[in-house]
């Protein structure tokens, strides 16, 4: 059968007779029909909207599910007598969304602590006016690794933002103060941006929601995962435009104290800046 839409938004998908693609999973339940068979009821969830599905076969083992997990499905609307229904042709886990599918608005908003926050997000993503760099943020930020830790990780355990979400609030803010502060060439703008909003990128992996270090946050400082995360992402980035790529490694690695050399960019110091500024308001 004809495929409506190939990886629409959510909102976009309701008013489709059929589409398909990647989406995370926000809710997963179990029903019995009237002659006793199981059904199951699926919340697919993005930044601003989510709605449910009816699977009544699961093409994967159920365990692989996971609560904001990924998930490739195809459905068709079906007229019932209770109403129109979305059912599920398909439905499995993934381990990642592809690469080529990956937008920032496919971060499920209940991930989060405030959803306000991760309008946020999508918004300041998008104001950034190269493709390249908005997937590039996209790329980097829905990783299986990545992504919830990001929405809801610290952004220090004592310091500053030291709550369940904090990581992201700073994040936007140092990227917001940078967009709103700095003057002159788009371009500047853009690769100041990514370089703001993932500069603490490496707190996904060392700090937890639980307010503790996690293993490797007791052996690595956060500074020096920044790359290795990323390193997808500026891969690829560095087949298109090798000079994007180098700027964002500068960003990110220049007057840390372990690496000893200092910034070569203007757009570099003013992100540590606003970063130093962010920091100071919330403690």
């Amino acid at each position: 059968m004809k495929i409506d839409s190939l990886q629409p938004e959510l909102l976009k998908a309701k008013k489709l007779t059929r589409f398909k693609g990647f989406y995370c999973m926000a809710g997963f339940v179990v029903r019995f029909n009237r002659h006793g068979k199981p059904y199951w009821v699926i919340t697919l969830m993005d930044a601003f909207t989510q709605f449910e599905i009816v699977a009544t076969q699961i093409d994967c083992d159920t365990k692989h599910f996971s609560h904001f997990g990924f998930v490739h499905v195809e459905a068709a609307k079906v007229k019932t007598t209770v109403g129109e229904i979305y059912v599920a042709d398909f439905i499995y886990a993934v381990d990642e969304i592809p690469e080529k599918y990956r937008h920032i608005r496919l971060i499920p908003r209940d991930a989060s602590a405030n959803h306000e926050d991760v309008a946020r997000l999508v918004k300041i993503v998008e104001c950034v006016e190269y493709e390249a760099l908005r997937r590039f943020v996209a790329h980097t930020l829905i990783q299986s690794r990545i992504m919830v830790p990001f929405l809801r990780n610290p952004a220090s355990l004592h310091y500053h933002h030291n709550y369940i979400g904090g990581l992201l609030r700073h994040s936007i803010r140092v990227a917001e103060l940078f967009a709103e502060n700095m003057v002159g060439r788009k371009e500047e703008k853009a690769l100041g941006i990514v370089g703001a909003l993932l500069h603490d990128l490496g707190k996904s992996v060392t700090l937890s929601e639980s307010m503790i270090y996690t293993a490797t946050g007791t052996m690595v400082n956060h500074d020096s995962l920044t790359l290795e995360l990323c390193a997808s992402a500026l891969k690829l980035l560095s087949k298109t435009n090798p000079r994007y790529a180098d700027i964002l490694r500068h960003i990110w690695t220049c007057e840390k104290e372990h690496l000893k050399y200092s910034a070569k960019l203007n757009i570099a110091t003013q992100i540590q800046r606003f970063d130093r500024e962010d920091s100071k308001e919330q403690t």
